[in-house]
């Protein structure tokens, strides 16, 4: 897809779908749903973090010398890693503020409201990933060219 469209527009793409996918997901958080309502908000969440996953990588190389690569690549990795981290804690500690104590319904009742809106927020948070790459340039991000190989045949 990135190889096709290029990295901005898969980029574009995946955010958007991950911020339809995901409010479908937050669809489920509530007592008097099943979990059957979980697997279409899995599924386009899913695949759209798929595609974006690959084109974060892509843009994380993008302009930097070949020899730098691992740098770059290191750096997203540690970046995104970190970024986990500390959105899992506010997402916790958002979606977990003001639980009642005890196990009735009423603790269960704001334990969906709590993940629901974490789910929400996540969506929110695709949004803004959506318009900071509208906002990017996409020669920014383009594919480098492909690397001619000398074939030993023609040398």
């Amino acid at each position: 897809m990135t190889t096709r469209f290029g990295v901005r527009n898969t980029l574009l793409s995946g955010f958007l779908a991950g911020a339809i996918g995901t409010p479908i997901l937050a669809y489920g958080f509530d007592v008097d749903r099943g979990y059957l309502v979980l697997p279409p908000g899995l599924i386009v969440s899913g695949v759209a973090k798929g595609i974006t996953w690959t084109a974060m990588w892509i843009a994380a190389a993008a302009g930097v010398e070949a020899r730098q690569h691992g740098v770059a690549s290191a750096m997203a990795s540690s970046t995104l890693n970190i970024g986990n981290a500390i959105g899992l804690a506010v997402l916790v500690a958002i979606s977990n503020a003001g639980l009642p104590t005890g196990k009735g319904i009423a603790a269960r009742e704001a334990i969906a409201r709590g993940g629901w809106l974490a789910v929400l927020l996540t969506a929110t948070g695709m949004l803004l990933g959506l318009l900071i790459t509208l906002a990017l340039r996409a020669e920014s991000l383009a594919l480098p060219p492909p690397r001619r190989t000398r074939n030993a045949a023609t040398s």
